[in-house]
């Protein structure tokens, strides 16, 4: 009697069968119209099950290139004809989520589908353009630009999409509008605090944990910052994925009464506004570095510049092969523990002159296979439950608090649970940002976020 394979195994054995009936089907073995051998005849050949067998049948057919027949057998569909898609993506989803293997897997899988992909930071930003729709068949959006979408009516660009089960509302709704889907989530990450290991361990001093208030961050960041020559914290604060989490831990949200907003003068809002000035403005921890965006901050994390910085999952892939001993942790809070999400999915061209074949990787990349290689191979969190409660990533080197995130989505929110457009963060950005440089006072930053927020 055979014994029972183990997962890996049974996994080895199937993919196994499944690539060598898919290699005979390509290269004639089996021809157009022609049954596959039976069931049993299969288990034997390959050493498996009925049962398995089927399984594999199953992914066949789901390629497209078999179909069963009732009471028949399995019988190879005619030769389809080649299609070309052109997916637009962020340059950070090579790394994100290994964007290059995915593609060679979705072409094996589906060899009539040729999949060119092309980064949509050279058109102009999905945000404010419809032009993107002349390039690609499918797209990559993350949550930001689908809110400036969706307040531009741009999101009538995109083809509706049914939601796939087994994917949390809090990373469907935000790729909603009026109760339709319009993006499949693909991965998240919520922002988190990574730190320097070796930097406490030096200075004898305890690692942050999910109690630490902004309070114990900088009482900290200074100790680590003292004659070291580095410094103790820092963030990129132009970053619409970063300052915001301040106003989102008041606990507090902007007001309209009578189609304007209230005036945030003693307010919890203003309170976590001057709570972050106090805090990139405290030299003793917080770098004067005139950073040009993200990549800068985590430039001088990895050289050891920096003992504490904000990041997401996503991020950390920048820095996956260095030499660098880190964790994580959830970010300080204020008054409750609260952070930002960002998600990324993907979205079909509502003109292109393939919708089933772009349908076909849109489920591809959102379905269980996909969202395994991502964990596997990257820190990116995959959308699909089932697979983002699996284990860590195979093969790299991992955080020890990495799982973390399954116990911080209590805290997880959006651009959206702050009452305002997402198209007003750009106006409120540059007057926090002039406050936090000393141009305007508090009263005039009230005032002007009152009045300029209340234009639509």
């Amino acid at each position: 009697m055979k014994t029972k394979p183990t997962n890996e195994q049974f996994r080895q054995e199937l993919e196994h069968m499944v690539r060598t009936l898919r290699e005979e089907i390509a290269d004639g073995t089996y021809r157009p119209g022609q049954l596959l051998p039976s069931e049993p005849a299969q288990a034997e050949r390959f050493g498996m099950s009925n049962k398995s067998v089927r399984k594999g049948l199953d992914i066949l057919v789901d390629e497209g290139l078999i179909e069963k027949i009732p009471r028949v057998g399995s019988r190879v569909k005619a030769a389809r004809p080649p299609v070309s898609l052109t997916l637009g993506y962020y340059k950070k989803d090579l790394n994100n989520m290994d964007l290059a293997g995915l593609l060679a897997d979705f072409q094996r899988r589906y060899s009539w589908i040729t999949v060119t992909a092309r980064p949509h930071s050279e058109q102009r930003s999905v945000e404010t353009s419809a032009e993107w729709a002349d390039h690609f068949d499918l797209i990559m959006v993350n949550n930001e630009h689908f809110g400036y979408m969706a307040e531009s009516g741009r999101h009538s660009l995109l083809r509706p999409l049914a939601a796939k089960s087994g994917v949390s509302p809090f990373l469907t709704g935000p790729f909603m509008q009026d109760g339709q889907l319009y993006v499949r989530p693909i991965l998240y990450s919520p922002v988190v605090l990574c730190y320097n290991k070796r930097h406490f361990r030096d200075e004898g001093m305890p690692e942050p944990d999910g109690s630490w208030t902004w309070d114990d961050l900088v009482r900290s960041a200074v100790r680590l910052t003292n004659g070291s020559g580095r410094f103790g914290f820092c963030f990129y604060i132009a970053n619409i994925n970063r300052w915001p989490i301040f106003l989102l831990q008041s606990g507090e949200v902007f007001v309209r009464e009578d189609g304007a907003v209230r005036n945030i003068r003693h307010s919890g809002l203003l309170s976590a506004l001057k709570l972050c000035k106090s805090i990139i403005r405290n030299g003793d921890m917080f770098p004067l570095f005139i950073s040009e965006n993200d990549g800068d901050i985590i430039r001088m994390f990895v050289e050891g510049k920096l003992s504490m910085v904000l990041n997401t999952y996503m991020g950390i892939n920048e820095w996956k092969h260095a030499d660098l001993e880190y964790d994580v942790s959830p970010i300080p809070y204020i008054g409750q523990p609260i952070t930002l999400t960002i998600a990324e999915g993907v979205g079909i061209n509502n003109r292109t002159a393939h919708p089933e074949e772009a349908e076909l990787l849109a489920d591809y990349l959102s379905a269980s296979r996909a969202q395994s290689h991502i964990r596997d191979h990257t820190f990116s969190l995959p959308t699909l439950q089932s697979v983002s409660d699996g284990p860590a990533p195979k093969g790299l080197r991992v955080p020890d608090r990495y799982m973390m995130y399954r116990e911080m989505m209590f805290s997880y929110r959006t651009h959206g649970d702050l009452n305002i457009p997402i198209s007003a963060y750009k106006k409120l950005s540059y007057l926090v940002k002039a406050y936090w440089a000393n141009l305007i006072d508090e009263d005039e930053l009230c005032d002007r976020i009152c009045r300029e927020l209340s234009v639509p």
